[in-house]
């Protein structure tokens, strides 16, 4: 009942932590002293949170209780499908590509809404504690359940990297820290994050990383945006800056580009940006684009991360408002993203036009100290040009305050937000993982269970993955756009014919589900092997045809299975009535009740 007094406790705490800071740096203190209380603060904060929602009950454990409030339900699934992945590294990507990117963000906001329609209220009508448990229950086939939990692996897994790399490189920037320590703090805050209370320790230290993200995102924009234009709206005021955008480009010397002459999307080196921001199909040619976001939007329909959110709440309409709520605050970031790349933009190209009069920007030396930019003369005419400024695109969204000659402690706000973001979503993939390792396929093996009890399983699961994925950030060069747009390409061709065909279609049955799923993510690897050899799935728009390819395909061998193989069961029919009906108990509590009768008798 005090929830609300108590995130506003947490909000303003994060607040006034800022204004004491501003308050310090404008006393002498060090921007390594400011950065690493802004930074470590929070983490504190979280940590306490994740604490104070520590439990030992099952349901407590893997649904949160099924009591979390609409609105903090939508606080976390808006973090998970936007992630720290999109805060900087598509938020980078679109002052490099410009319109080209928005598909991106189009696609989230579409898959948001289908999510919500499609899938979401009835998912939350069964109530299982993961995706793999619901095509498990929906066609009473332990084997599917393992079938989907071995399957949604590698993009949940694809999607924990990413976003553990970009908490990985906020923490080695602004603490700051070798590699392997930021690695050794992300990993082992999210993993005891997980073990210590499992869905409820995430939902609610989540919601205080939401809370702190908005806020940190908000503000230095909303003073950029002041700075720029007078108005504090970024949102709805940037397309006034686009002229001088132009302009700016223009003088500049960027100039139009075909796709055939840039590659894609931009990798996470260091790169120039060449294309102008309002050239339509300037990277990605139309299909491509559309490619894209039709790949986003199936693959975040059928996120296991942002699905597995589904059982959390208190009844089937808390959930649709839930999903109403999450595609609000995603369609609000989609909007503000490009305001981000706006603004920088016209600040650096504004200041670069200035160089041959006015010499070097100021902004050039700290932002080359935070390794967020190297500016080098290639051609060796004694100034710097706009091909010779080479941006870290996961670093725009951070040097928009040192473009902008704000205060040190806006950028470390910043930085604080973005890891904020980047530690809820991470923590909730893992514990997808977790989750489904244990109580998908280790309770299909030991069903009672006998062996061992279910959350000592699943903290060894979460435990293990979070071992696994620290191993594979110190050895491995992860690319989180990259790794991002794969894991929905594998979640859109893997999940989204088979959700769609199991909650719309009471003629599928096990086999035309078990088809659905091999099929897609069969076909959809394949194209992700031999992307090197031929040529397919080696770019961003190929990689998101391929996954239509593969979802088409899935979808049809899905049908073709189901109408040639054995007819669904009495029982089937029942079931999918039952799933249909918005009111009444829990279906797979009502399981758990009767298998837990027999036991309790014998007992």
């Amino acid at each position: 009942p005090h929830l609300g007094a108590y995130y506003g406790i947490v909000a303003s705490a994060f607040v006034s932590l800022a204004i004491l800071l501003a308050m310090a740096e404008q006393l002498g203190w060090r921007d390594g002293s400011i950065a690493r209380l802004m930074i470590l603060m929070p983490l504190v904060l979280y940590m306490a949170i994740a604490v104070a929602a520590r439990t030992l009950n099952i349901e407590d454990f893997f649904t949160s209780g099924r009591r979390v409030p609409q609105v903090y339900n939508g606080f976390v699934m808006a973090a998970i499908t936007v992630g720290g992945t999109g805060f900087f590294a598509y938020t980078g990507a679109l002052f490099f590509v410009g319109f080209d990117g928005l598909g991106i963000g189009l696609g989230w906001v579409c898959g948001t809404l289908l999510a919500a329609v499609l899938f979401v209220p009835y998912l939350r009508r069964v109530g299982a504690y993961t995706l793999p448990a619901f095509f498990g229950f929906r066609f009473r086939s332990p084997l599917t359940r393992m079938v989907a939990s071995a399957l949604q692996i590698a993009p949940t897994f694809l999607l924990l990297a990413a976003e553990a790399k970009i908490a990985t490189m906020v923490i080695s920037i602004f603490l700051p820290a070798a590699n392997w320590v930021a690695v050794l703090i992300v990993i082992v805050f999210v993993a005891a994050t997980g073990i210590l209370g499992g869905m409820r320790a995430l939902t609610w230290s989540g919601s205080a990383q939401f809370i702190t993200g908005s806020l940190g995102l908000a503000i230095p924009l909303t003073v950029v945006a002041v700075v720029l234009t007078n108005l504090p709206a970024p949102q709805f005021i940037y397309g006034g800056l686009l002229g001088s955008l132009q302009n700016a480009e223009a003088a500049a010397g960027v100039a139009a580009a075909g796709p055939s002459n840039v590659a894609g999307l931009p990798g996470h080196e260091p790169v120039a940006a060449v294309t102008p921001f309002l050239q339509a199909f300037g990277t990605i040619s139309e299909a491509g684009f559309f490619a894209l976001f039709f790949c986003f939007a199936l693959g975040t329909a059928a996120l296991p991360s942002l699905l597995a959110r589904s059982g959390v709440t208190a009844s089937v309409a808390d959930q649709r408002r839930s999903a109403a709520w999450s595609l609000l605050l995603v369609a609000l970031f989609t909007m503000t993203a490009p305001a981000i790349v706006v603004f920088a933009k016209v600040l650096v190209f504004g200041d670069i036009v200035l160089i041959p009069t006015q010499g070097l920007p100021a902004w050039l030396g700290g932002l080359s100290e935070l390794q967020l930019l190297r500016a080098t003369d290639l051609n060796g005419d004694g100034s710097i040009s706009f091909s010779d400024l080479l941006i870290a695109r996961d670093g725009v969204a951070l040097a928009l305050p040192t473009l902008a000659a704000l205060p040190y402690v806006l950028t470390a706000l910043m930085a604080a937000a973005g890891l904020g973001i980047a530690l809820a979503a991470s923590g909730s993939h893992l514990f997808t993982l977790g989750a489904s390792l244990s109580d998908d396929l280790y309770r299909s093996i030991d069903p009672q269970p006998v062996i061992l009890p279910r959350l000592l399983v699943a903290w060894g699961a979460i435990g293990g993955i979070a071992l696994i994925m620290a191993i594979y950030l110190f050895i491995a060069d992860v690319d989180a756009l990259s790794y991002m747009l794969t894991a929905f390409a594998l979640a859109a061709a893997t999940f989204f014919p088979a959700l769609f065909l199991a909650t719309w279609w009471q003629r599928c049955t096990v086999w035309g589900a078990l088809a659905s799923l091999a099929i897609g993510f069969g076909f959809m690897l394949l194209c992700l092997i031999a992307g090197g050899l031929v040529g397919i799935a080696d770019t961003a728009a190929g990689t998101a045809a391929a996954s239509l390819v593969s979802a088409l395909l899935a979808l049809v061998g899905g049908i073709g299975a189901s109408l040639y193989g054995p007819a669904p069961k009495a029982a089937d029919y029942a079931f999918f009535e039952a799933m249909r009906r918005p009111d009444g108990e829990t279906l797979y509590d009502q399981a758990e009740a009767q298998t837990a009768a027999p036991q309790s008798k014998t007992e």
